[in-house]
């Protein structure tokens, strides 16, 4: 059984398409599709959607403290060309060198004397019918609105008159303006479109402007006179209107379909792009429901009209309408929209959105009935700051980061919206304006308080962290880390002020790794916060001082949130420890990186921030933070290992996952070799890893070799022996850790001996040449097992990278639980720096583990 995993940005973004399982899209929602919304001749135009289909994707706006420029063809034009479509609209398709095209409507008149009689009297427009509002600019133009996107390489036009029929009548390569250039079908080089019509040739040739050229088995081809085409649009919007208002599904009488056919010579046609669906069940289910004008307008803080950039989806089902107003934003938008509840959610600016003197407020009305043509307005001025301080600074004027983050599910749990990690996150930060920090020139934060919803869910999140560091050196102090974290509404009042009886303490010793060159000190030390819904980083991350620090956590949902420190030492994987809550005046101590590393004891948590636990639906938790696979547990014949390394100091410190290169995992029944990890290129061995065991009590050895790409010249090597049966006493777990295999049915403990390091050594994991020195060492079982009992153990060194090691020395036990065992280093010696430790502990059971770590640490000369 393989276990997959996905990046944090690509979890987000991703649609799972499993029955029963969550949508998410929003700023960081990853579609092959870009959209570009815009209405014919009005640079603020209307977005619209047809009947029973889904509208096109919003734009994933751009990454970066830079804001991006308006979408446009990239590079210098090469080649211009006037397109006329099959509806009759026609545009100026510019093309660049490098491929790219960028599609601008043409005046109502076209070559050929066709004159826009949709648009010009706005009786398509006003009355809603068919979404495209003249009042907002499309009189005069040759069509109205549209919905512009890009796909693999493609630039795509579809007018609003054809947007209930594309996917499911119209071939949306009938709208793919690149390829009609390319495949010289422009005005320049055409009078006409070929097509294929499925349909008989009677009910072809009565399409107005079409002409059958030929016909064989029901399907028919023809051509679309471009001076004609304007009835064909004609035709589409009667049409719909007509289905409209008796409550069925947009068609054309007698003809299933009307597809883009290539001419002779002309390029293969491309694929048509996976956003426009194919009839199915739910649009069957959708024809019917009646369509409305949704309008969104604005008005900024400072009581003109706004520019916006945000979400309007349906609440009941997302799948029935979703849009986005792209970065770097616009004025009034209009919508057509299924009868139905919306959700509506943008940051409303002063100016375009890429202007960094524009001033924001993040606006949410998230539950508009609409059951007929409905106007809402954003209004930014009933805004709130959002700002959080200390009761008590220690010192004024200190760099901070502030960002607030929302996420509203429709009622099957999809979610859109602004996540509080990953590309979301960042986009959020500086597109929606919702970050505040040094790299954006600390803009205010506003948003408005809303009413608790009914439907679905809506997720708030913010945070502030200040430091008493300095902007260039942010973790050279204390820092103080808040979380404020509200279910189904954003609270009426975002002011806040933290004494320092609220604050948790954390006091931290950091190390780094041990190798000769001088270290440039740990790479990275940071929070995450596990939210019952997802999980949040909080605040600063970056370089931090070896030694020791001191940190203060505060949230105002004590029992609901769970934090997880992340250190990334000099060199090598990244540590995380177990997670947590955390009361007001709670101390916690912890030491991260206190070499030498071995395998940890630590259960794998299902849910990381860095990936996310994949292999099947089968595995329970969800979004649960404390969820968690055993380490190593039998169920039947068959045993599962989800080891993980990073066990250092603190037996229960672990990696999130075991590097590929440099690991190797070999399994022994009776014996006999039964499993090779080299078998498998490129797994996460041994994560997971299912040992294939025999039906009966015997014995077993597993040897696990994992050298760290960092630092190839210290492998570690853990070499255990155990036995194990079917009829092994029932492991207990609590109700959040599960077998990994089969989670309805209990397992047993595989009985694992671990071995942790607990050395006094320097920050740099160094000790001094010449003198005695202890080897302190735990034995323990893994994470919720019994400790073992009856262990013995010996120790063995080696001062040349283990070509030959001392005697065993007999290990004595401490109260505490800490094996103890001396040694007294030889003098310093350039060719002998290098300690390398073995260890081998055995228990009553008769369970061993041998434990070696080649260069564990140096000495100090």
């Amino acid at each position: 059984m393989s276990r997959f995993r996905l990046t944090a940005a690509l979890a987000r973004a991703r649609r799972t398409e499993q029955a029963g399982r969550r949508r998410r899209r929003g700023m960081g929602a990853a579609v092959g599709v870009t959209v570009v919304l815009a209405t014919a001749g009005a640079a603020a135009g209307t977005a619209t959607a047809g009947p029973g289909e889904r509208a096109p994707k919003p734009p994933a706006p751009r990454v970066g403290p830079r804001p991006a420029l308006p979408a446009k063809a990239s590079g210098k034009v090469v080649k211009s060309a006037d397109v006329t479509l099959v509806t009759g609209d026609r545009f100026r398709v510019d093309v660049s060198a490098d491929g790219s095209q960028q599609a601008t409507p043409l005046s109502a008149t076209n070559k050929q004397g066709a004159t826009n009689k949709q648009g010009a009297t706005g009786k398509q427009g006003a009355t809603g019918k068919q979404g495209a509002t003249g009042k907002q600019g499309a009189t005069g133009t040759q069509g109205g609105t549209f919905a512009q996107f890009d796909y693999n390489g493609d630039t795509y036009v579809i007018p609003a008159k054809a947007a209930p029929y594309v996917g499911t009548v119209l071939d949306p390569r009938l709208f793919n303006v690149g390829y009609l250039v390319r495949a010289e079908l422009d005005d320049r080089n055409a009078k006409s479109v070929p097509v294929t019509v499925q349909a008989s040739a009677a009910k072809a040739e009565a399409l107005p402007g079409t002409s059958v050229t030929s016909s064989s088995g029901g399907t028919v081809r023809a051509k679309v006179t471009k001076k004609d085409a304007a009835g064909l649009g004609r035709l589409l919007s009667k049409n719909w209107r007509t289905a409209r208002d008796k409550g069925g599904p947009a068609a054309l009488s007698g003809v299933d379909r009307v597809a883009l056919a290539a001419p002779s010579g002309a390029p293969k046609l491309p694929l048509a792009p996976p956003l426009v669906q194919q009839p199915s069940q739910r649009t069957a289910a959708t024809a019917g429901v009646r369509f409305h004008n949704l309008t969104v307008d604005a008005i900024d803080q400072d009581g003109r009209p706004g520019v916006m950039i945000g979400f309007v989806h349906n609440v009941d089902d997302v799948a029935l309408a979703d849009f986005g107003i792209d970065f770097p934003g616009g004025g009034k938008r209009a919508f057509s929209v299924p009868e139905g509840t919306y959700s509506i959610e943008a940051s409303v600016f002063t100016g375009p959105g890429d202007d960094p003197d524009s001033r924001a407020a993040l606006v949410i009305e998230p539950e508009v009935t609409v059951k007929a043509d409905t106007t809402v307005v954003l209004d930014a001025r009933k805004a709130v700051q959002y700002k959080t301080d200390l009761a008590a600074p220690p010192k004024p004027d200190m760099p901070r980061i502030d960002f607030m983050s929302f996420i509203r599910a429709d009622a099957h749990g999809n979610e859109t919206g602004v996540p509080p990690n990953g590309l979301g996150a960042l986009l959020g930060f500086y597109n929606m304006r919702l970050g505040s920090a040094v790299f954006n020139g600390y803009p205010k934060l506003y948003a408005t308080p809303t009413r608790t919803v009914t439907k679905g869910a809506l997720h708030w999140a913010t945070t502030t962290s200040l430091s008493t560091g300095t902007e260039e050196a942010l973790g050279a102090g204390p820092t103080y880390k808040m979380i404020f974290i509200s279910e189904g509404s954003v609270p009426a009042d975002l002011t806040r002020s933290i004494a320092p009886s609220d604050f948790a303490t954390v006091k931290s010793h950091l190390r780094n790794k041990p190798w000769d060159d001088p270290s440039d000190g740990p790479r990275d030390f940071f929070t995450t916060a596990f939210l019952p819904w997802s999980y949040l980083p909080v605040g600063f991350s970056g370089p931090v001082p070896t030694g020791d620090r001191t940190d203060y956590l505060y949230s105002d949902a004590p029992d609901e949130v769970f934090w997880e420190w992340g250190y990334n030492p000099d060199k090598g994987e990244r540590f995380n420890d177990l997670r947590r809550t955390l009361k007001p005046g709670q101390v916690v101590q912890q030491e991260f990186a206190a070499w030498p590393i071995t395998p940890s004891i630590a259960a794998d948590y299902l849910v990381t921030t860095g990936f996310d636990m994949g292999g099947g639906g089968h595995l329970p938790g969800g979004g649960d933070a404390l969820a968690q696979a055993c380490a190593a547990c039998r169920q039947g014949d068959l045993g599962a290992l989800f080891l993980k390394g990073g066990a250092d100091a603190d037996p229960t410190h672990h990696y999130y996952y075991a590097p590929v290169e440099g690991n190797r995992l070999r399994f022994y029944r009776e014996g006999r070799l039964a499993y090779d990890s080299q078998t498998e290129p490129g797994a996460f061995s041994p994560d997971p890893a299912n040992l294939p065991l025999l039906p009966r009590p015997a014995t077993y050895r597993l040897t696990w070799d994992l050298a760290e790409p960092a630092t190839p010249d210290a492998p570690v090597t853990t070499d255990w022996t155990f036995r194990s049966a079917p009829a092994d006493a029932a492991a207990t777990l609590p109700k959040t850790a599960f077998c990994g295999l089969d989670t309805s049915r209990g397992c047993s403990f595989l009985p694992l001996l671990f071995v942790n390091f607990d050395l006094k050594l320097d920050d740099d994991s160094r000790a001094k040449a010449g003198q005695p020195f202890d080897i302190g060492f735990r034995v323990s079982h893994q994470q919720y097992q019994a400790a073992p009992t009856g262990v013995t153990a010996t120790v063995e060194v080696s001062y040349d990278g283990g070509a030959t090691w001392s005697k065993p020395v007999d290990a004595s036990a401490g109260s505490d639980g800490v094996f103890h065992a001396g040694v007294t280093h030889p003098a310093y010696d350039r060719d002998h720096r290098w300690v390398s430790l073995r260890v081998t502990a055995r228990d009553a059971d008769g369970s061993s583990v041998t434990q070696t770590n080649v260069h564990a640490y140096r000495l100090d000369g």
